[in-house]
């Protein structure tokens, strides 16, 4: 396999700048002062690497998606074909579970920028997607005879609880409350009659 070129790893250096910014001062925070300054790179090499200030946040919508993308894949393989709601749940709400806070908190700053962006709102969705997928995937192969609307509520909690608890991590919230939302998420799923 050929190694990156240098154009692609400052890219990504870049972007994983950008990353931070846009979690610790939002999406109109993340000046490109700012974010040159993080990269360690002089500002007129943000726009040779990623364009205008559209173009940028295009990359950074695409990186984030990329990023999503992997950790949802690891997800999917990290859990076996026989996997139970209690390993899902454990996966998604372990202590050294869940995504890049940055990664979340970047997400939210894109969404709440799509009236501005309509154009981000396709990739935003199709990840968020994927993500309920395998969470329903998991749910379905455990409980193959509840009913579809039952399943969906069940991934849409589940989903819901899980993005919550990566969106408040800036909070620094309590830790007993990771085992609340994990226990809420684990009550849920027991709604559903699950295979032995």
């Amino acid at each position: 396999m050929p190694r990156p070129s240098l154009k692609d790893q400052r890219t990504n250096e870049i972007l994983d700048a950008y990353l931070t910014c846009v979690a610790r001062f939002g999406l109109e925070g993340a000046t490109q002062d700012r974010i040159a300054e993080e990269a360690g790179v002089k500002r007129p090499l943000l726009r040779h690497y990623l364009g205008n200030k559209d173009e940028m946040i295009i990359a950074l919508t695409g990186h984030v998606v990329t990023c999503f993308g992997e950790a949802v894949e690891g997800l999917r393989q990290a859990l076996p074909d026989m996997a139970q709601p209690s390993d899902l749940v454990e996966a998604l709400f372990s202590e050294h579970s869940g995504t890049d806070p940055r990664l979340m908190l970047t997400y939210q700053a894109l969404v709440a920028a799509v009236p501005g962006h309509p154009n981000l709102r396709q990739g935003l969705m199709d990840s968020l997607t994927d993500f309920y997928d395998v969470v329903e995937e998991i749910l379905r192969r455990a409980a193959p005879m509840a009913p579809d609307a039952k399943i969906r509520a069940v991934t849409q909690g589940i989903s819901a609880i899980f993005v919550n608890l990566d969106a408040l991590s800036t909070l620094d919230p309590p830790d007993d409350w990771r085992a609340e939302l994990k226990l809420a998420a684990t009550l849920m799923a027991s709604v559903l009659k699950v295979r032995q």
